[in-house]
């Protein structure tokens, strides 16, 4: 069951109409433009967490706090569980993330509404260390979807009502590796708890239950292979998702900026990349034009995706010192041409910005 839509509206509305209310009052609910902002992976702590005990659980988001504030509501990638759990599901793991709570009001505090919790590391500390998680971002009044305590609830995403725009989010896991398999509980069950698993089946039922309740669909997924090209998987799970029904498609995981398409006039953005992500990273041996990561600002008008507006990020701590900041020395056309070689997808450069302007879906869903 979906939860209560989250009311983020700048403007308070007493009624929102449903689908088949007066055409007055649906044309008059989109009349407001909507901003969204998408980030990618979020990691408050690990190496960072000096950082963070000196300056305050607001310096990571210092450099854009005035970006987020302007947002109607700001949504990214949940990377690791927020709990103080001390035994890790697996100490052998080459990666294990956490955060500590106070790192769920910093979310809030940065004008986060919701984050996605279907990724690698929310299971870091098991079961109980996702369980904290939840408990700390309800607290924070911070909502989640990808993640919960049985299946059902993993793959009922959230939604955010907007000014009457009614936008949903659901979130998926590739499954890859140790996910799965090694870790054969990664995934939520019907008793178990867990994280949305990326497969056709989940999918066609998550987004077969959202489509009909929302004006606006989002599918956050988690995916690819880091510091890599696009893969085939992303590629095939994005195209499946704008054919199911959604309206955009937002990828993470790669820890750079991947390359946007467009199918069926849905965008997929294939990988945001890192926002502030507590370790160092790997990126030295990449091309200068590849080191960056995208913010994405959205625009809904008259309850669709209008546009999508990428702003290249500078994410690299040993230049930022997990402090991530707008990129403005970066050849903009350059990064943008080098990203969407394979798709060939237009983006126009102005004012730091490369655009993407969306006509809308040129096949009904299936």
């Amino acid at each position: 069951m979906i939860r209560t839509a989250l009311a983020l509206a700048l403007f308070a509305v007493a009624c929102s109409p449903e689908r088949g209310a007066p055409a007055r009052d649906a044309h008059a609910r989109q009349q407001r433009t909507l901003h969204l902002v998408a980030v990618g992976d979020i990691l408050l702590g690990d190496a960072s967490q000096s950082h963070l005990d000196r300056e305050g659980y607001d310096y990571p988001f210092r450099a854009v706090a005035e970006l987020l504030a302007r947002s109607d509501v700001v949504f990214g990638n949940l990377e690791g569980p927020i709990t103080e759990q001390t035994k890790p599901l697996d100490a052998g793991k080459d990666y294990v993330y956490r955060s500590r709570p106070a790192a769920a009001a910093a979310l809030h505090a940065a004008h986060f509404g919701l984050v996605n919790l279907a990724n690698n590391h929310s299971l870091d500390y098991g079961d109980d260390g996702l369980a904290d998680t939840i408990r700390h971002l309800d607290a924070a009044g911070v909502r989640h979807f990808g993640a919960g305590s049985r299946r059902a609830e993993a793959i009922a995403g959230e939604v955010v009502e907007l000014a009457g725009i009614k936008i949903g989010f659901l979130g998926f896991l590739e499954k890859y590796g140790p996910y799965g398999t090694t870790y054969a509980n990664w995934f939520a069950h019907v008793d178990s708890p867990g994280v949305a698993e990326l497969h056709e089946k989940t999918m066609r039922e998550a987004i077969g239950a959202m489509r009909p309740q929302v004006d606006v669909l989002i599918v956050s997924c988690h995916w690819g292979k880091n510091y890599a090209e696009v893969t085939k998987t992303q590629q095939r799970y994005g195209r499946l998702a704008a054919e199911l029904g959604a309206d955009l498609v937002i990828g993470h995981h790669p820890h750079v900026a991947q390359g946007i398409e467009v199918h069926d006039g849905v965008p997929i953005l294939s990988s945001l990349g890192n926002f502030t992500f507590g370790s160092k990273g790997r990126f030295d041996a990449l091309d200068p034009l590849l080191r960056r990561s995208w913010i994405a600002d959205v625009t809904v008008s008259e309850g669709r995706v209008a546009s999508v507006d990428l702003i290249p990020l500078e994410v690299d701590n040993h230049v930022v010192h997990y402090q991530p900041r707008i990129a403005e020395d970066v050849d903009l056309a350059a990064m943008s041409a080098k990203l969407d070689e394979r798709f060939g997808t237009p983006l126009s450069i102005s004012g730091g910005r490369a655009r993407l302007e969306v006509r809308g879906r040129t096949v009904a869903a299936r």
